[in-house]
């Protein structure tokens, strides 16, 4: 094939943002960020779809912004969803929820509603460990298995924990995998001794919630000032020994309290550099859909400042600001491969479907049950013509959303908000600030 008359075409990917004077382009897909002068300008504006030999095309087919005619963008990205959710991987995920009890009451915890007093039993908690190894006992490909502990709140369930540890370790060693876990907790039981036993069973990891500073903390947990105080202790001591990432869970995404906060933790406790931070984004299931989206578009703005604000006192690479990338999943969550279990054995898709017996898709003792519910998760909409996602020029980015939000009808998000939020961090990566 004569490759001088193969025929190019600009990527569906690109998108363009103009800092001042000065343009940049990045390609959602190839996650390639460039400044544009003004001959770059010149060359896409006018862009004859050949070869020219030019260090400009040279440049640009290289990253990702010019690509081949005949290729369809949008069907590679669909077929490597597909690929991704139903492949044979060498990595195998579990989250477990330990038992649904906990020693706070968060305002806005989605969980609320759930059956408190379901806890894991020993005798479960075996059978729970079995599960997992009897689904790798038979196939050699994979290489690695992970452990999120979830709860409620985990670390009042240590008992369950280590048990299921030792099963699924034991296991791992014998057949030659790689075996890490993780924990999603308030902090409050993570003191010395239970930090010694979490890394005795390769808990690698902890994400630790944070309200804000005392006052709010104990107003929106229900918890004392001990509470408080015994955290922020358990947070320094275990700083350095494992990675934490603090989960700033604002009142109302308050700004000032998300820097009051900040600043706290990495100034006045000298965490800077020793934590990533991360000012989550409360959602409010009960505001309408109007209201839901407002307060996203007041989030994001907060947010946007936070960086801001971040970027000014401390530097983004301290604080572990997370940039953007190209997804191939919106979450790992939904692969065939990764599975979150409930304490009572069953299985759910998303483990913010933890109580909810309505999103139940199989046990482990019957495996998967293969219903409409779990079908829900790969029948994604933005594989239709006309939805809005199947044209955006984000979606590499995006994916369509939280798959789980959109099947519980919630309808918070906001594209343009999240856009430009997007494509400020891409710049804050590349060392430009807007």
């Amino acid at each position: 094939m004569d490759l001088s008359q193969v025929k190019y075409k600009l990527s569906r990917y690109n998108v363009i943002h103009r800092v001042g004077e000065i343009e940049y382009m990045w390609n959602t897909f190839s996650d390639s960020l460039i400044k544009l002068d003004k001959a770059s300008q010149e060359y896409i504006t006018s862009f004859s779809g050949i070869d020219d030999n030019s260090k400009e095309f040279g440049i640009l087919k290289k990253n990702g912004f010019i690509v081949f005619e005949q290729l369809d963008e949008f069907g590679r990205i669909c077929l490597y969803e597909k690929q991704e959710l139903f492949s044979r991987e060498t990595d195998a995920s579990y989250t477990i929820a330990l038992g649904m009890g906990c020693n706070y009451c968060c305002e806005y915890c989605y969980e609320a509603s759930a059956n408190r007093s379901e806890v894991m039993t020993p005798e479960i908690a075996s059978q729970v460990a079995e599960y997992i190894c009897s689904q790798h006992s038979s196939t050699s490909h994979i290489q690695n298995i992970s452990i999120t502990w979830f709860g409620g709140e985990p670390l009042l369930y240590t008992d369950v924990l280590e048990l299921i540890s030792q099963k699924v370790i034991e296991y791992t060693t014998q057949n030659n995998i790689k075996y890490s876990a993780r924990i999603i907790t308030n902090g409050r039981f993570l003191d010395e001794l239970t930090l010694i036993t979490l890394q005795k069973y390769c808990v690698k990891s902890a994400q630790i919630t944070i309200d804000g500073k005392r006052e709010l903390y104990i107003k929106s947990k229900g918890a004392s000032p001990e509470d408080f105080d015994s955290v922020i202790s358990n947070v320094l001591s275990a700083s350095g020994k494992i990675r934490l990432n603090i989960r700033l869970n604002i009142q109302n995404n308050d700004l000032c309290e998300a820097i009051a906060i900040t600043d706290y933790l990495l100034s006045e406790c000298d965490l800077i550099g020793k934590i990533s931070l991360d000012f989550a984004f409360i959602n409010d299931y009960s505001l309408s859909v109007n209201d839901a989206r407002q307060a996203y578009i007041d989030y994001v703005d907060n947010y946007s400042r936070w960086v801001d604000y971040i970027v000014r006192q401390y530097g983004a690479n301290k604080v572990g600001i997370t940039v953007p990338r190209r997804k191939i999943t919106f979450c790992g969550a939904v692969k065939v491969g990764n599975v979150c279990i409930g304490a009572n054995g069953q299985l759910f898709r998303c483990f913010d479907n933890f109580g909810d017996n309505s999103m139940v898709v199989g046990d482990i003792w019957q495996g998967r049950f293969f219903n409409d519910t779990e079908s829900l998760y790969y029948s994604r909409s933005y594989y239709a013509p006309e939805n809005e996602c199947t044209k955006c020029e984000w979606l590499p980015v995006c994916m369509g959303g939280c798959i789980s939000q959109r099947i519980g009808g919630y309808g918070g998000f906001d594209c343009e908000r999240y856009k430009h939020l997007q494509f400020k961090l891409k710049l804050l990566e590349g060392g430009v600030r807007i």
